[in-house]
C-alpha cells in the first residue's frame, strides 16, 4: 500500500497524550486511511490502453472505451493526484487536459493548471471555469474526456449561469455552507446559478466521458464537486421547489428570488442535448474505504477494533456524543464521514475541532482517546486537519473554559493551547472525515 503524503504519526512527538504509544496508534490507523485512498495509484489502476481506446476497471465491471485520444479535466482537492494517475497509465494517449486544484504544485506535461478558490468560489474559480468549458468544447466525437473529480470541486470550479454575478454565488455559498442543509440540497441550489454544475459542463462535450470519482460525499457520484459531468438526478415528485428550499435554509429573499427566476428560464433537459448512454461513471474510492482501512490496522494490532457500516452524519456536536456512546468499553470504533456544523459566534475551528472538544469534554478523567481528522488535512478555515484528544486534554480547572470555546465555535485556540491539534498538511487525498474512538 502506497505512503500517504504526510505522516500523521509523525505529528505524535508535538502533542500531549496521557498514553503516547496509544494516541500514536491511532495516528498511524489514520495514516492507513490515508494511504488506501491516495487519488494516484487508484486511477492508475483503474485504466489502461487498450487496442482502439482505453480500458476502464472499477468496481461495477471492466469497460472499453473506444476513441483515438483523450482530453482530461482533473477537479478538486486531489485534482493534481488523480491527473498524475492518469499521466501514468496513458501517458502520451492523453493530448491536453487541465487540472483545477486548490494549491499550486506539479502536474503532467500535457496539463494546464488553475488554481480556484476554497471554501468559497472566487475569480480563480471563474477562471477555472472558463478554461475547463473551453477545454471541453475541443472533444471530438471519437475523442474521450476523462474527468476526474473529488471533493471540494464545488467551490473550486464554477462559471455563473447568464444573469448571475460571481457575488451572488459567493453569497449563497456562504449562506448554505453555515446552514444545516445536507449537501445533497446544498448541491441542487448551487447548481441552479451554474453553467458548469449538474451535467453543464458534459452538455457541452461530443465525445464519451468517462468520469472517474475519489468521493467525499455518499452514495451517487452527482454529488461530488456538484457532478459537472454527471446527469443529476431528476427532483423528487412533489418535492420542495428550489426556492423553497432556499428559504428554509436560511437563504437571503432575493438570493431566493434570483434561483426561482433562473430555474424557470426555458433550457433543453440535459439528458436530449448529448448522448449519456455511452459514457461511464465509477467512485474509485471513499470514506468507507478509508474507515475500513484505519479498523484493519487497529485489528492488525490487537485491539478489538470495527468501522461503523455507514455514513456518519448529522449534527456535529450530537454526532460525537453518539459516536462515543456506540464504542463499547474495552474496544475501538472507526467511523467515517461528514457531520453538519451550524456555527455560532465568530470564533476559530471546524467540524473535527468541535467534535474532539465535545469528546474531550465527555471523556475526562477517563482512560480513553478520540481522533477526528479530515482526509484532505484541512478542517474548516485554519491550517488543522482535527485533533487528538484523550481523558487529560480538558483538566477539571479548564471545563467552564472548555464548554465556553465550545459554545463560540472556538475550539482551534483551546486545542491549540492544550497542543492536541493536527496540523499534517495537504494529504493528497479527500474522501470526507476520520474519526476514532478508543476505550481499549
Amino acid at each position: 500500500m502506497a505512503a500517504p503524503a504526510t505522516a500523521l504519526a509523525g505529528l505524535l512527538p508535538g502533542l500531549a497524550a496521557s498514553d503516547r504509544a496509544a494516541t500514536g496508534r491511532l495516528l498511524a490507523a489514520a495514516d492507513a486511511a490515508l494511504a488506501a485512498v491516495q487519488p494516484a495509484p487508484l486511477v492508475e489502476r483503474a485504466l489502461a490502453r487498450a487496442p482502439g481506446g482505453v480500458r476502464v476497471k472499477h468496481r461495477g465491471g471492466d469497460q472499453l472505451a473506444e476513441c483515438r485520444g483523450a482530453a482530461v479535466l482533473a477537479v478538486g482537492k486531489a485534482a493534481r493526484g488523480m491527473a498524475a494517475g492518469a499521466d501514468r497509465a496513458l501517458g502520451g494517449f492523453i493530448s491536453r487536459g487541465l487540472a483545477v486544484a486548490d494549491q499550486p504544485g506539479p502536474v503532467p506535461l500535457w496539463a494546464q493548471l488553475a488554481v480556484g478558490d476554497h471554501p468559497l468560489p472566487g475569480a480563480g474559480s471563474a477562471g477555472a471555469g472558463r478554461a475547463a468549458l473551453d477545454l471541453v468544447e475541443t472533444v471530438q466525437p471519437d475523442e474521450i474526456l476523462l474527468a476526474l473529480i473529488s471533493g471540494g470541486g464545488s467551490a473550486l470550479l464554477e462559471s455563473p449561469r447568464a444573469g448571475v454575478g460571481l457575488g451572488e454565488i459567493r453569497a449563497l455559498n456562504r449562506s448554505l455552507l453555515r446552514s444545516p442543509a445536507p449537501i445533497k440540497t446544498i448541491n441542487r441550489l448551487r447548481a441552479a446559478l451554474s453553467d458548469v454544475k449538474g451535467g453543464r459542463l458534459a452538455a457541452r462535450c461530443r465525445g464519451r466521458i468517462i468520469t472517474l470519482v475519489v468521493s467525499d460525499a455518499e452514495g451517487d457520484p452527482a454529488t461530488v464537486a456538484s457532478g459537472p459531468t454527471v446527469l443529476p438526478p431528476p427532483p423528487e415528485e412533489n418535492g420542495p421547489s428550489l426556492e423553497e428550499l432556499s428559504l428554509e435554509y436560511g437563504v437571503e429573499p432575493a438570493l431566493a428570488g434570483l434561483i426561482r427566476k433562473i430555474s424557470a428560464q426555458r433550457e433543453a433537459p440535459l439528458g436530449r442535448v448529448r448522448p449519456w448512454e455511452g459514457d461511464v461513471t465509477a467512485v474509485l474510492a471513499d470514506g468507507g474505504d478509508a474507515g475500513r482501512a484505519a479498523g484493519e490496522f487497529l485489528t492488525g494490532a490487537g485491539l478489538e477494533a470495527g468501522t461503523h457500516p455507514a455514513r456518519w452524519t448529522g449534527n456535529t456536536m450530537r454526532a460525537a456524543e453518539e459516536a462515543l456512546r456506540a464504542t463499547s468499553e474495552g474496544t475501538a470504533r472507526v467511523f467515517w464521514g461528514e457531520t453538519t456544523l451550524q456555527v455560532a459566534g465568530g470564533g476559530r475551528g471546524g467540524r473535527n475541532q468541535q467534535a474532539a472538544l465535545a469528546a474531550a469534554l465527555r471523556l475526562a478523567g477517563t482512560p480513553h482517546r478520540f481522533l477526528a481528522v479530515g482526509t484532505d488535512g484541512i478542517d474548516g478555515p485554519t491550517d488543522a486537519a482535527g485533533a487528538a484528544v484523550d481523558g487529560e486534554t480538558v483538566g477539571a480547572a479548564d471545563m467552564e473554559r472548555a464548554r465556553r470555546h465550545l459554545r463560540q465555535c472556538d475550539a482551534y485556540p483551546f486545542l491549540e493551547r492544550v497542543r492536541a491539534l493536527l496540523k499534517p498538511g495537504r494529504t493528497g487525498a479527500n474522501v470526507a472525515d476520520l474519526w476514532i474512538v478508543d476505550k481499549t
